[in-house]
């Protein structure tokens, strides 16, 4: 049995995913605003939908972007490489995305975190630590990247810096603005908004990324489909 996946369809496939998550997670929203602690329903769908919950289906849909965008990248890396031209950098950037996956699926920065936190009582001091050290890697890979990033097409590299913007808004930005607001706040309306958007950001970004590089291999490397076979 076979399954032919084009990967053109990825996009407004994911899109409608997006859409569809926000709708649950604003419900969901909703519901714990309104929460009834004896309907057990309500509290099901809360943990499964919203936004600011680990390992559930928003969880979920954005480890699969990260792994789409690591499948989508080690195939270029890999036409690179059978052509005969330069592929490091393409399976650099795979591996990245790779292991982001697993930190989305594990939750891995976000236990650390909380371990550094009980063990030295200073959330807030952890939790800017962590954003210089994410910035500074984030800087040294942009210089070690800068002669990669000269040879890309110019359309794949507008697209990538737009899809990195979006999510980099999402995962930075708005979640130091979330930070902010919730250790003033606490689970407030306003940081239920502020994570909304954080996590909307950052689906959307990916999902551009996604789709640059799906127009990218379409016109390098024609049409191609996802085969399972059985």
């Amino acid at each position: 049995m076979k399954f032919f996946i084009p990967t053109k369809k990825l996009q407004k496939a994911f899109l409608v995913a997006i859409l569809l998550l926000l709708i649950l997670n604003i419900l969901s929203i909703f519901l714990a605003i309104n929460h009834d602690q004896n309907n057990s329903l309500g509290s099901f769908l809360i943990l499964l939908f919203d936004f600011n919950q680990e390992a559930n289906i928003p969880s979920l849909f954005s480890t699969l972007q990260f792994l789409v965008a690591s499948l989508l990248l080690l195939i270029i890396a890999l036409f690179k490489k059978s052509n005969g031209k330069k592929h490091w950098g393409w399976l650099g950037i795979s591996l990245l995305f790779f292991l982001l996956m697993l930190d989305e699926a594990a939750s891995i920065h976000e236990f650390l975190f909380t371990f550094l936190q009980e063990k030295y009582h200073n959330s807030t001091l952890f939790y800017y630590i962590s954003l210089l050290v994410f910035g500074l890697v984030l800087v040294g890979m942009a210089l070690i990247y800068i002669p990669f990033f000269n040879h890309l097409n110019k359309r794949l590299l507008t697209g990538m810096l737009l899809s990195m913007g979006i999510f980099l808004l999402g995962a930075i930005v708005f979640e130091s603005i979330g930070k902010n607001v919730f250790d003033t706040y606490g689970l407030s309306f306003g940081y239920r908004l502020i994570y909304t958007i954080e996590e909307t950001l950052e689906m959307l970004g990916l999902a551009i990324f996604i789709n640059v590089l799906n127009w990218y291999i379409g016109i390098k490397m024609q049409k191609i489909s996802i085969v399972l076979t059985v």
